[in-house]
């Protein structure tokens, strides 16, 4: 009979299966927590790549708001690595665009590849340059991965930002003015003796922007002539040499008729050096030139005493918040589009109808005390009409239409 053969266990062989089954699992496992880290680094790559082009392309709309003296290469060059920096994103690679997105060569022709595109920072802005595309990367040190080589990973994302006039807000070829007004989003009227009656909706700032778009034919009331509370802006005293020089209603006046264009981009803090007083028939005779037409007002939600660290509501120290008068750092946190109330009959019938209904014949009472205004608040003066839009941002197109006395230039981010 043959013997029984005994067999000894290969536990070595068992061993090397086990080892090996372990790196996978563990590789496997520093796959999907080191993939699930690069998708969050890709996602940062992305927003520093976003803000790298968007602050490039600010420096140009400023350009394109007709700033004195102009921005250069080295602004938009110095402008686009602050970002980078604030975005860890190392030092980027930024090309000039034109109003499209596509790159441009030094002389504005179309670029065919980044290899002959006109790069931020050569020495000059190619002359149909409108935006810019910005490429970043990020590297980091993997965890788990690295056992099987990978010791890091990079992350690389690009952006593309142009400047121009705004179509979301009022189509340039409306010519919209930009009053020399700003009014808070939390002020939804007046208190019955003239002061502003305030929303007490979360903390400052406030998010009612009670000039949100409505059906119906709205006033703004003027509570007295405070910039804290609501007021009209000197945006360029004793700056101009064609007649409207000074400060107060006289200038205002003269302001509004030709106005002066500020460049304007939200959110941001601004600084009012003066304010004037809007009862004045000068004043009221040159808003109703605008009746049935838009106006662009901005609208702020913080007031500072001191100049701000940055462009947001937080970089006002808490010690400098909630300044009144002259001299205030104002954050205009967006733009209403109001179209002013008319009775000519050529105007629009909805807008006709609405501002009929409630007594108002003109887009603007500031001359005395109108008692049209004052709906049981106590307002003495207002604004009349429909609000069409407020807005954040918008679309661009490369050049303001025949009647651009007054545009809104923004920029737009676009891939």
């Amino acid at each position: 009979m043959p013997k029984n053969q005994q067999t000894r266990p290969e536990r070595g062989q068992v061993l090397v299966i086990v080892a090996l089954g372990m790196v996978t699992l563990v590789a496997m496992v520093g796959l999907v927590i080191d993939g699930g880290f690069a998708w969050g680094m890709q996602r940062d790559t992305q927003n520093g790549a976003d803000a790298v082009a968007k602050a490039g392309a600010i420096v140009l709309a400023q350009n394109v708001a007709g700033v004195s003296p102009a921005k250069t290469d080295a602004d938009v060059l110095t402008s686009v690595n602050a970002a980078a920096t604030a975005n860890t994103i190392g030092t980027p690679e930024a090309y000039y665009t034109n109003i499209s997105g596509q790159m441009v060569t030094s002389t504005g022709a179309l670029a065919s590849s980044e290899a002959n595109a006109a790069q931020v920072g050569d020495g000059g802005i190619p002359p149909a340059a409108a935006g810019v595309r910005a490429v970043g990367e990020q590297t980091f040190d993997t965890f788990l991965a690295r056992i099987i080589g990978f010791t890091s990973l990079t992350t690389t994302a690009d952006a593309t930002a142009v400047a121009g006039y705004l179509t979301g807000t009022c189509d340039a070829d409306a010519g919209c003015v930009v009053l020399p007004i700003t009014f808070p989003v939390n002020v939804l009227g007046c208190d019955g003796s003239g002061n502003p009656a305030y929303a007490t909706a979360g903390d400052p700032p406030n998010k009612v922007l009670w000039s949100a778009p409505s059906a119906d034919a709205l006033s703004i009331p003027l509570c007295k002539n405070g910039p804290g509370n609501v007021g009209w802006l000197d945006w360029t005293p004793n700056e101009r040499t064609d007649g409207c020089t000074g400060t107060g209603a006289a200038e205002l006046a003269c302001v509004i008729a030709d106005p002066s264009n500020p460049y304007l981009k939200w959110p941001a803090w601004y600084k009012v050096t003066s304010t004037g007083d809007p009862n004045s028939m000068p004043m009221q005779t040159a808003l109703n030139e605008y009746d049935g037409e838009l106006v662009l007002i901005p609208q702020f939600d913080l007031t500072c005493d001191t100049t701000p660290s940055g462009p947001g509501v937080e970089d006002c120290p808490e010690n400098n918040v909630g300044g009144n008068g002259a001299n205030q750092w104002y954050h205009f946190a967006g733009m209403s589009a109001l179209r002013f109330c008319s009775d000519d009959p050529s105007d629009d019938a909805t807008l006709l109808a609405e501002c009929a209904a409630k007594g108002f014949t003109q887009g603007a009472y500031v001359n005395g005390v109108s008692p049209v205004c004052d709906t049981g608040n106590g307002a003495t003066s207002c604004l009349a009409g429909m609000f069409e839009t407020i807005t954040y941002e918008g679309e661009v197109q490369a050049q303001p239409g025949a009647n651009s006395a007054s545009s809104v230039v923004g920029i737009q981010l676009i891939e």
